[in-house]
């Protein structure tokens, strides 16, 4: 049996959203919000393909940091149970980071939780370091009046496989965690969210008392190009 990596169209969503319900059990998986995602122009999704059938994914995408830096970030990585253990997701990570290359990004991105050592290894294989502190990830689905935009608040837009919402960067305030639900509420995306160090505690306090409701624990995984 032959493995190829492709870049996915959006013909390929139907089999996409079928790895990720096997993946993520708990977790919707619309075929068709998946094709229109594909098709935006800063995302680029690979597939492993095993016999004409998807056996696993990666979806990336481009975002640009306050000071205007273009980051690859490599969001989304799934490959059926059956199918691990053979370096697929390797194979995709790698594919992935070529795609940010061909973007010009700087910096190569992942978010991994930090009890998925599956995730981490296969990273680790194809270049990318561990940042040592650990982070909480926070959202909200909630609103809030629509406050003035405070300082050194950085709002960002994004569309992921899960979700379309606001990722806050920058000064973590609870003026901002608010503005971030104002902004959500507004354009009527799915989540306002934050990565926050956990050395950031007041950052975490403000989050807390904004109604933001915590995730899990991650760690950024970053490559920083060739």
């Amino acid at each position: 049996m032959t493995l190829e990596i492709q870049q996915a169209t959006p013909q390929h969503a139907l089999q996409i959203a079928y790895v990720k319900r096997r993946v993520w059990e708990d977790e919707q998986a619309d075929e068709t919000y998946i094709a229109r995602v594909i098709a935006e122009p800063d995302h680029v999704t690979h597939i492993a393909v095993e016999d004409n059938t998807v056996v696993g994914f990666v979806d990336s995408f481009l975002t640009l940091s306050s000071e205007g830096m273009r980051r690859w970030e490599v969001d989304l990585l799934a490959v059926l149970p059956e199918h691990r253990g053979k370096g697929i997701a390797s194979q995709l990570i790698a594919a992935s980071t070529d795609a940010g290359h061909t973007m010009d990004a700087a910096l190569m991105r992942a978010l991994i939780a930090v009890d998925n050592v599956g995730s981490e290894k296969a990273f680790a294989r194809c270049g990318y370091q561990t940042q040592d502190e650990t982070c909480a990830l926070y959202g909200s689905d909630g609103t809030a009046d629509n406050l003035p935009h405070p300082n050194d608040l950085y709002l960002l837009p994004v569309t992921t496989f899960n979700y379309r919402g606001v990722w806050l960067e920058g000064k973590l305030s609870a003026e901002g965690f608010r503005k971030a639900q104002a902004v959500r509420a507004r354009y009527q995306w799915d989540t306002a969210g934050a990565v926050i160090p956990l050395s950031q505690t007041q950052a975490v306090t403000a989050a807390q008392e904004a109604g933001y409701t915590f995730v899990a624990e991650y760690r950024w995984w970053h490559y920083r190009g060739r």
